[in-house]
């Protein structure tokens, strides 16, 4: 029981998790409804769904894996009571299941390729896994380089479920409002994208003392603590001024429990977040607003079953 217990803990089951939900909202109450009013039947019908969430998370529990292996001496100083390989896990067997979610994951993209109207997304998520492996090995030492693949990766996941959708979208002959799903899917990816490029900044602050002694070249690290915290406070007021732009939106098309969500779930917390880290001064000050703003990534993709597509 404590193997599989540390198995989970290695993969980040509750991440894997919130993969899954943001995948099966966005596609539900996000995509199928301007699929359904046009009468295109989705790529993502029947088990197709499960089959792409299953190679998505497959990829990221790889990922999260290969990280864990090559960045152990780290660990052991960060958090060296909830290590796992080398623990519970032999560093043979980490790799092996590296390896095996990785072909895995790349499997069920060609599946889905050979077997759909969806194409490139094997292609898609071999690149998924190699960028991880890059990321793990070399591009997480690195300054911005590593945060902004992070998060581009992060974003992927809500961008995927639309490009599986696009010959749909694009080649039936039935009427159908693209620019709704495409707005909708740059709005969600980039809310991602956002929150998640914040939350890496973050854990290099966090982190900056035990990645100092590893001789990682973070951004803290090669260009000073204040231009991180510059960093951080723009791409902060960044999100703000969309969310709040949004909520200004819904309030001139009367969509009132959108707006009112936007501003008690979204706008609040993020205000909440940004003035603490103003106040921020030490590894325990950053990890408390990195561990918080993660709940606001959560309400914002549970926004879907708010907003939907009707906006």
């Amino acid at each position: 029981m404590k193997r599989f217990k540390a198995f989970f803990q290695l993969i980040r089951l509750p991440n894997l998790v919130f993969i899954a939900l943001t995948q099966i909202l966005f596609h539900f109450f996000v995509i199928r409804p301007v699929l359904d009013k046009g009468h295109i039947i989705s790529s993502l019908r029947g088990h197709n769904l499960a089959i792409l969430i299953f190679a998505t998370i497959s990829i990221t529990a790889a990922g999260f894996i290969i990280n864990d292996y090559f960045d152990l001496n780290g660990d052991l100083i960060r958090r060296s009571k909830s290590v796992v390989i080398g623990k519970y896990i032999h560093r043979h067997w980490a790799l092996a299941c590296h390896i095996t979610m990785s072909l895995f994951g790349i499997a069920l993209g060609f599946y889905l390729d050979f077997t759909s109207t969806i194409y490139f997304l094997g292609l898609f998520n071999f690149c998924c896994t190699f960028l991880l492996f890059v990321y793990s090995i070399a591009l997480k030492k690195r300054p911005l380089l590593g945060n902004v693949l992070i998060s581009l990766l992060t974003s992927w996941v809500i961008i995927v479920c639309t490009w599986c959708e696009t010959l749909g979208i694009y080649h039936s002959g039935n009427i159908v409002d693209a620019s709704k799903i495409t707005r909708l899917t740059l709005m969600y990816a980039g809310f991602a994208f956002i929150i998640s490029i914040i939350r890496e900044a973050l854990k290099d602050l966090e982190d900056i003392d035990i990645d100092r002694k590893l001789k990682y070249d973070t951004m803290p690290i090669k260009w000073g603590v204040n231009a991180s915290r510059v960093f951080i406070i723009v791409w902060m007021i960044v999100m703000i001024g969309a969310l709040s732009a949004f909520f200004f939106y819904l309030l001139i098309i009367k969509r009132w429990i959108g707006a009112g969500y936007c501003a008690v779930f979204l706008i609040a917390p993020m205000l909440i977040l940004f003035f603490k880290f103003l106040k921020a001064k030490n590894r325990k000050d950053f990890k408390w607003v990195r561990s918080k703003i993660k709940w606001v990534m959560l309400l914002g993709i549970l926004s879907m079953l708010i907003i939907q597509s009707k906006y």
